[in-house]
């Protein structure tokens, strides 16, 4: 017999709870009633901020509202964009831009959530502040007022819901194919080439927005990138229908502690048609004493601490 959380009952059972969850957050503004509903109380935690257990976010949320009561307030100024909402087996992701108070000029998220019995055991994050001087700004949403004008998109997210017709095992093999091919010494003008479509559209903000703007920059920082050793450490690929989202560190003989990478491809027919990706690098400070990126038992990355932020 299969593992129950893998059949697909299980996974639509995962999704109505990020949904719900999601809702009392970002929707309804009841961050506690969220946390109390879907937080395991073991839930083990990799944001860097915020403690391990069902009532680490709670106390992360209150230590905000203290320090600065004018300029953060969780319950009555979050104004979030739901951009993707993922399930696949235990996983469930949703990606968005959040602003968190009036003065907030935005922050994209990437949120990673391991379910068991439609509760939340474990949580990772990578967050992104929102620079639209980059090449490629969010389409819509771009400050807090056009935010809050959206209204509620969790049931509608601004890039649409994964593609339930397309296969999710072979477009997580695709992207997993052209990273590899991409990270293998000479070849990654190839993998370009070879996997990206003609009409690719490319979101990441640090790259031009089409197929030959993507592979003349990242073919310009490839020599530079080689002599300093940089490798990718592959943590989970997650894939529902179409969309593909891999989650990695990235280290280098220049950053060994590493940057949290979140990937998101769209596939089609075979090539990738989209990109979007987070990056944040990993802080000195871990409130639970997790890894940023790793599992449960993965150690601290090289550099770090078991505690809080310092002020």
């Amino acid at each position: 017999m299969s593992d129950p959380i893998f059949e697909p009952e299980a996974v639509a059972r995962n999704r109505a709870a990020i949904m719900d969850y999601c809702k009392l957050l970002k929707v309804d503004h009841k961050p506690f009633e969220a946390f109390g509903k879907y937080f395991a109380k073991d839930l083990i935690q990799h944001d860097p901020w915020i403690g391990d257990g069902n009532g680490g976010d709670e106390e992360y949320l209150e230590g905000r509202r203290e320090d600065d009561p004018e300029e953060y307030s969780a319950t009555d100024e979050y104004v979030s964009v739901a951009h993707n909402v993922m399930a696949d087996a235990e996983h469930v992701v949703v990606k968005s831009h959040v602003f968190v108070g009036p003065h907030d000029t935005g922050r994209i998220f990437i949120d990673i959530w391991r379910v068991e019995d439609a509760m939340f055991v474990e949580h990772w994050d990578i967050i992104e502040p929102i620079d639209q001087t980059h090449f490629n700004r969010l389409p819509v949403g771009r400050t807090r007022e056009e935010a809050l004008a959206l209204g509620e998109t969790l049931s509608k997210p601004i890039y649409g819901d994964p593609d339930p017709t397309c296969d999710s095992e072979e477009s997580r093999r695709i992207v997993l194919d052209y990273m590899r091919m991409g990270m293998e010494p000479g070849r990654l003008v190839e993998a370009l080439e070879t996997y990206l479509s003609d009409d690719f559209v490319q979101h990441t903000g640090r790259m031009p927005p089409d197929k030959q703007g993507s592979i003349d920059y990242l073919a310009s920082r490839a020599e530079t990138r080689a002599k300093d050793n940089r490798t990718s450490i592959f943590e989970r690929v997650i894939a529902d229908g179409d969309l593909v989202l891999a989650h990695r560190r990235v280290i280098s003989d220049s950053d060994p502690r590493g940057t949290a990478f979140a990937d998101l491809y769209r596939v089609r027919d075979g090539k990738v048609v989209e990109h979007w990706d987070v990056v944040q690098p990993i802080p000195e400070f871990s409130a639970s004493g997790r890894s940023m990126t790793g599992g449960p038992d993965s150690p601290l990355e090289p550099g770090r601490y078991h505690g809080p932020e310092p002020h």
